[in-house]
C-alpha cells in the first residue's frame, strides 16, 4: 500500500486535474478581460493642444527667465513677414 504524505503540499495531483486547473484559470482570465473590454467604453480623444512654443523660455510654464535675446538658430525664410509687435501692459495680449 502507498504511504500518504504528511503535508498537503507534498501531494501530487493526477495528470488530468493539472490540465483542468490550468485551463480554468486561463479561461477565467480571458473571460474577465473580454468582460472588461465589452463593458468599459473608450474615452473621447482630444488631440488639439493648440500652438505650443518651441523654446522653453517662451513657455508660460518655464521656471527661469531668459538672460538675454536668444541667438537665432536658423535664418529666417525669405518670404517670412514678421508679426506686428505686441503692446506691453496689463491689457497686452490674450493667450
Amino acid at each position: 500500500m502507498e504511504q500518504k504524505p504528511d503535508y498537503d503540499e507534498q501531494q501530487e495531483l493526477r495528470s488530468p486535474w493539472e490540465w483542468v486547473i490550468l485551463i480554468a484559470f486561463s479561461g477565467a482570465i480571458m473571460g474577465f478581460g473580454s468582460l472588461v473590454y465589452l463593458l468599459v467604453q473608450d474615452a473621447p480623444r482630444r488631440w488639439d493642444f493648440g500652438q505650443l512654443p518651441d523654446a522653453p523660455a517662451e513657455s508660460i510654464y518655464s521656471s527661469e527667465e531668459p538672460q538675454g535675446k536668444a541667438q537665432r538658430q536658423i535664418r529666417p525664410l525669405p518670404e517670412a513677414v514678421p508679426l506686428p509687435p505686441v503692446p506691453s501692459g496689463k491689457e497686452g495680449g490674450n493667450r
